[in-house]
């Protein structure tokens, strides 16, 4: 192998090799990357015996129009006893407790979850090494057993084999380890479910399982259908066994609801909506990916157009086509492998920054890797891409035109690429684009319309801080220790003004309970909040009628605040103001007299947070958990381990729950509209600067295969402005036709949309047309800019090469 003629080779055809393999590496990591979460969400098997068989169980809860995963959690129970068409069932759930293993040096947050003693043999899944929960860890026995993930083992514990037995501290309680699970873990709405560390049902530190009685997203369970029980069957039993449990413990409450149960294939359940993102993110990325194949179409056809001559000089010389299909197959396979090698190690490496900003959004993301499928499709697509790519250079291999190429001097009409085939080209990409971006800026005008909607509250360096009291048993000593930690946060030098309140602005779950009105009537579910007078003021929160005094905080019958949002309901359903009214909480009967209504918070990303709210004035009075709202001085910071050991100074059975800044928690809930609309503006960014490349290329091109022509018409008399104008005339026509193609195809689509409201889809028409007149006009530059550079070089010089 002649190594350097094979660079010469590539020396002299740099351009094109380079516009190529960029080309290809860019557009093929993206469409590998979408087609792994393709294979992942709709394809690869879950990691439980006979997984097709297995049964998500929970509950739905349409409130208020809005249809919410909410399980009734006695329900649950109920439903274990007396369903008939279950074979077997296990529950499970996880708080948004904070759990940390204390007992190394680092203290990371693992997630934990909490199952039935028959939870593994349900899911069919095996230890690695030691156990899985057996009789001993049934509900009620208090069994301090831990079973660990692959993941937590090996990261936090260096996969000892002589971990079974050994003691393992999460958060202030030990517990003992009893095995590792096998396989990685996939649960719906936990996305950390691979690397969790997995407790007995009744060990959660704020839950008692069995006395607990209300609505969580957080509990659920799995389940076998008996043999000959089809899915519609098990749906409508469970659905009847759990609206019945929820009707005889909460009757007050139906009236506000429809509550029903259900039973779905675990996949489906896991799969959720974001099987309709992954299918969307699979649009876009394969019509980016027919853009950039056309645009390298008509590289491959004006190539070929070049590589006519050579390729006659073969035929002369009694090469036979299918000798020069192998030599030009050869070569574009070539030069795919390399491309696909590079697109499937940035493949790769995509994995991780995928898994970092999207593991909330999207499932399964811990089994995201390259695997023998995606590798069959991988080769399977060069090999496409590369006999297409074959099959255009050689597409004028025909004798007649060998010949006409033999006789041609090099600048003659036979050599030169179609006009009708090149605008074709131009306007097939053209369409694909227009389509990628009108669909694109809709989703990135939505996307960032609800991320950057304002909260509604000030948050400038405002800080949240939840401590744990969970250890400290005696209530009088543990609002000791908070008035403490009070003055101690206060005298901190960064901190200028601190404020207690039972829960954070933005919290990890949604907390609700009832609220009556003066005739005892349930009228919504409001987040209850107790706070302190001046709490409203730190947030620069618009407050109407009165704050709550110091004479008013801690007595029984304490007035409260309403946001706007439940005021506007009170004054609905009583047809007069609510400031002034009374309503009774969940505690108990006593009436309350609204003495303020404070502006609504807003929560972006996160609507189903943007709930009634009622404000109470009280101070510690023996919560679990507390927070503590802090104003520090500009450009000041409070880190995990100040305030830890602030917290240790106090007692060592204080623990840190969470610290984060408040604009940061909010970021959190729109953290998957950022992701959308950054998605979606680098597919319209990439789609425009494809087509645009594209079209220059095929202009450039024909203007200067056209050199002879257009120095003769100069020649003749024809001015540069005239020859300019007539040759964008030219290009015009295929550009509107596939500019109106485009916008017929959009409205048909929005047409649709119009009677099928599940769709939720709306066009803005300021976009439309807006993406309309700069599709047009950077194409037409981009028809421009090759055109004026060919005919200022003078083309009457090219008459001198006939």
């Amino acid at each position: 192998m002649n190594w350097q003629m094979i660079w010469r080779t590539i020396y002299h055809a740099r351009q094109y090799y380079i516009t190529v393999v960029l080309s290809l590496v860019f557009t093929l990591t993206l469409l590998f990357s979408v087609l792994s979460l393709v294979n992942i969400t709709f394809f690869a098997s879950l990691p439980y015996k006979k997984d097709t068989e297995l049964y998500y169980i929970g509950g739905e809860l349409n409130y208020q129009g809005a249809l919410h995963q909410q399980t009734h959690i006695q329900g649950l129970f109920d439903l274990q006893q007396k369903s008939q068409l279950l074979e077997q069932m296990a529950v499970y759930f996880g708080l948004q407790t904070e759990y940390q293993l204390v007992d190394l040096p680092q203290r990371p947050e693992v997630q934990v979850l909490l199952g039935a003693h028959n939870i593994f043999e349900v899911m069919g899944v095996e230890p690695l090494v030691g156990r899985l929960f057996n009789e001993q860890e049934q509900v009620g026995n208090k069994q301090p057993s831990a079973i660990l993930s692959q993941a937590v083992w090996q990261q936090y514990y260096q996969g000892r084999s002589d971990i079974v037995g050994q003691s393992i501290q999460l958060n202030q309680r030990q517990f003992t380890v009893i095995g590792v699970l096998k396989q990685e873990l996939e649960l719906p709405g936990f996305h950390e479910a691979h690397q969790a560390i997995w407790l007995p049902l009744d060990m959660d530190e704020t839950v008692n399982i069995r006395g607990i009685d209300g609505y969580n997203a957080n509990f659920s369970a799995l389940g076998r259908l008996k043999t000959g029980v089809n899915q519609q069957q098990a749906t409508t039993e469970v659905s009847k066994l759990m609206k019945q449990a929820s009707a005889e413990r909460h009757p007050d409450l139906q009236h506000m609801f429809d509550y029903s149960g259900k039973a779905v294939p675990l996949r489906q359940q896991i799969q959720g909506d974001s099987g309709r993102l992954v299918l969307m993110l699979l649009a876009g990325v394969s019509l980016l990916t027919l853009i950039a194949l056309v645009n390298l179409c008509s590289m491959q056809l004006a190539r070929a157009v070049k590589r006519l001559q050579p390729l006659a000089v073969c035929y002369a010389f009694g090469a036979s086509k299918k000798q020069m299909f192998y030599q030009v197959f050869r070569h574009n396979a070539t030069l795919l492998a390399g491309a696909g090698i590079v697109s499937l190690l940035l493949t790769s490496l995509s994995f991780g920054v995928i898994t970092e900003v999207a593991a909330e959004q999207l499932p399964r993301l811990s089994v995201l890797r390259i695997d023998g499928f995606m590798l069959f499709l991988t080769i399977l697509v060069l090999l496409g891409i590369a006999l297409l790519f074959s099959w255009i250079e050689l597409s004028g291999v025909r004798e007649r035109q060998l010949m006409a190429s033999l006789q041609s001097s090099g600048k003659g009409a036979g050599k030169q690429l179609r006009q009708g085939t090149a605008h074709s080209l131009i306007g097939v990409q053209l369409l694909l684009s227009l389509l990628v971006l009108l669909a694109t800026v809709h989703v990135f005008a939505a996307a960032w319309s609800e991320a950057s909607r304002p909260t509604g509250l000030n948050s400038t360096d405002l800080w949240s801080l939840t401590v744990n009291y969970a250890d400290v048993d005696n209530s009088e000593q543990q609002q000791n220790y908070h008035r403490a930690l009070l003055q101690s946060l206060a005298a901190l030098p960064q901190v200028q003004q601190v404020t207690p309140v039972s829960e954070p602005r933005v919290p990890r779950v949604r907390n609700q309970d009832r609220i009556s009105n003066t005739q005892g009537e349930v009228i919504s579910a409001a987040r209850q909040i107790g706070v302190l007078p001046g709490y409203f003021q730190l947030y620069g929160l618009e407050l109407s009628g009165q704050d709550f005094s110091a004479e008013q905080v801690g007595l029984e019958h304490h007035p409260v605040i309403v946001n706007q949002r439940l005021a506007d309901r009170i004054a609905r359903l009583n047809g007069k103001p609510a400031l002034g009214q009374s309503i009774a909480l969940s505690d108990n009967s006593i009436q309350r007299q609204i003495i303020g209504v404070v502006a609504n918070t807003n929560f972006p990303g996160a609507p189903d947070f943007e709930v009634d709210e009622v404000f109470y004035p009280v101070e510690n009075n023996g919560r679990r958990e507390y927070s503590y709202l802090l104003k520090l001085s500009p450009g000041a910071v409070l880190t995990d381990t100040a305030v830890l050991e602030l917290l240790r100074q106090q007692d060592p059975r204080l623990d840190l729950q969470e610290l984060t800044t408040l604009k940061a928690a909010f970021a959190h809930f729109s953290l998957a509209h950022r992701l959308a609309a950054a998605l979606s503006a680098i597919l319209a960014l990439m789609s425009l600067l494809t087509v645009l490349a594209g079209v220059a290329g095929i202009v450039s091109y024909l203007v200067q295969a056209r050199r002879y022509q257009l120095g003769v018409e100069m020649a003749m008399g024809a001015s540069i402005n005239q020859l300019l104008r007539d040759n964008l005339l030219k290009l015009v026509q295929p550009l509107a036709a596939a500019l109106l193609l485009g916008f017929s195809c959009f409205y048909f689509v929005t047409g649709i949309s119009r009677i099928q409201p599940e769709l939720m889809y709306q066009a803005d028409w300021r976009l439309v047309f807006a993406v309309l007149l700069l599709l047009a006009f950077a194409t037409l530059l981009c028809s421009f800019v090759p055109l004026r550079r060919v005919l200022l070089g003078d083309p009457i010089k090219a008459l001198r090469n006939e």
